[in-house]
């Protein structure tokens, strides 16, 4: 197009040489109008972008939790948030439009100059023109008319799209993670014991965020069960964060004597297992979100299901293992899917395991069954759970509450509920009178059977030294 609109120009200027003259002033004018306009418009056009965005997240999400939309009757207020974010991108794509059509008026008021000034420098110098000639840049600059407005508007349009690349290059600059591998590698079979040790580890999610873990240190012993609760905002999801090295903490963290971030993040994640709140499946086969790594036998597989008692539903499914789940696996409930993920942790038979809520959003039934799960078959694993129900964690070897990123309170369950003052102890009591009568019943069990096994233990060590 750009060569096209050189050719008309060029072939008015052999013509009538003169017409070149006002052609500079009018190249002038449009210069200054396509500036003008870029500036506007690639603003315009990146908020257009932005205000896209939650229109098709909002429609995803609503089409995702129908069911429970409708359960609840809260249609009319889910039109009214899609509405919402419709009437504020329709306004950026309504002000967008209009400065396009404020161009292309200019534009055309350009290009009927130049077909003016070409007509009248035909009449003007009639006596030494061929009409056949005259004929040729008058048809060419009429044509010109629409040629150049479609040619600039697509050039204008290019640099527009470019806001799409900038947001690319946006996230291509951010700050990368540590290496995936380092030199140093730790054993092959390590953890073997899963003991966890925080020396002064502080952590925040950016540079200029503050700290939400403030020189933490303690130490998670091997096969222990730890509860970790606080109040919203405490730190409980962050302490996870800063074990799987999400961003890189501050201070020492050791699992085995081995510092975590002399390794690569690959190793470090791969040697634990988590469950998060929200179950997290694969656009794939059954399969893959079990064993994404092809490490496991058919039979390794049935019998993690069995374990979750799972089994059942895969056999129903049209292709059992090899059937492909939907998009974050949405043909499954969520204690379903929290199921799943509990069998990929039993495959992968790590030495630590961290529980991120995992019962929050299931029926107390899938709820008692990932405990019992938990209990029977990560006997030999060091056990953190995050969790607001505080009845999932009050069998726990010891307890770790946090408050603002702080250690406020670490000790069993049982010797902390002792303390009146402590926040455990307001916590339990906040849950009502009858729960928290429950919970204390509870922790007074669990810690007389650990006394009653313990004196056991001792009573065999002493017969053994006396024999």
């Amino acid at each position: 197009v750009f060569l096209q609109v050189i050719g008309v120009i060029a072939v008015a200027g052999v013509i009538i040489p003169g017409i070149l003259i006002p052609v500079v002033p009018l190249l002038a004018v449009f210069l200054c109008l396509r500036h003008y306009f870029l500036q506007t418009s690639r603003d315009i056009k990146r908020l257009e972008s932005t205000t896209r965005s939650p229109v098709f997240s909002h429609l995803s999400s609503s089409l995702q939790g129908l069911s429970t939309i409708r359960a609840f009757r809260v249609q009319p207020q889910f039109q009214q948030m899609f509405d919402k974010y419709q009437d504020l991108h329709s306004e950026a794509w309504f002000l967008f439009l209009t400065t396009s059509r404020w161009f292309a008026v200019r534009l055309d008021g350009i290009c009927c100059i130049f077909v003016t000034i070409t007509a009248f420098g035909c009449l003007y110098f009639r006596d030494g023109l061929e009409p056949g000639v005259v004929g040729l840049a008058l048809s060419y600059a009429v044509t010109l008319t629409g040629m150049f407005q479609w040619g600039v508007r697509q050039s204008a349009e290019i640099e527009n799209l470019m806001t799409s690349v900038e947001r690319v290059v946006e996230y291509a600059e951010l700050e990368s993670e540590a290496p995936w591998e380092t030199d140093k590698q730790p054993p092959g079979d390590w953890p073997q014991k899963g003991s966890i040790t925080f020396d002064s580890v502080s952590f925040s999610y950016s540079d200029r965020s503050p700290l939400v873990l403030k020189n933490l240190s303690f130490v998670f012993t091997s096969r222990e069960k730890v509860g970790i609760v606080g109040r919203t905002g405490a730190g409980k999801s962050s302490l996870i964060s800063a074990m799987f090295r999400l961003r890189e903490p501050e201070g020492r963290i050791t699992i085995d004597g081995i510092l975590t971030s002399e390794i690569g993040l690959h190793t470090l994640r791969q040697k634990m297992s988590i469950i998060p709140q929200d179950p997290v499946l694969f656009t794939g086969t059954m399969r893959k979100n079990l064993d994404p790594f092809k490490q496991h036998t058919d039979e390794d597989l049935w019998n993690a299901l069995q374990e979750v008692q799972m089994k059942a539903v895969v056999e129903e499914l049209p292709n059992k293992l090899e059937t492909v789940l939907t998009e974050s696996g949405s043909n499954f409930s969520v204690g379903q899917r929290q199921l799943v993920c509990l069998a990929r942790a039993i495959l992968r038979e790590n030495r630590i395991l961290i529980i991120d809520e995992a019962t929050a959003n299931v029926d107390p039934r899938t709820d008692s069954l990932i405990q019992q799960t938990i209990r029977n078959k990560f006997q030999e694993c060091t056990v953190l759970t995050i969790a607001h129900r505080l009845n999932t964690i009050i069998d726990c070897d010891r307890i770790l509450v946090l408050d603002a990123g702080r250690i406020q309170e670490y000790d069993k369950p049982y010797v902390l509920l002792q303390n009146q003052d402590g926040l455990f102890y307001q916590m339990v009591q906040k849950t009502g009178k009858a729960e928290a009568a429950l919970l204390l019943q509870a922790a007074k069990q669990v810690h007389a059977n650990r006394k009653g096994e313990s004196d056991t233990w001792r009573t065999k060590d002493i017969g053994v030294i006396f024999e």
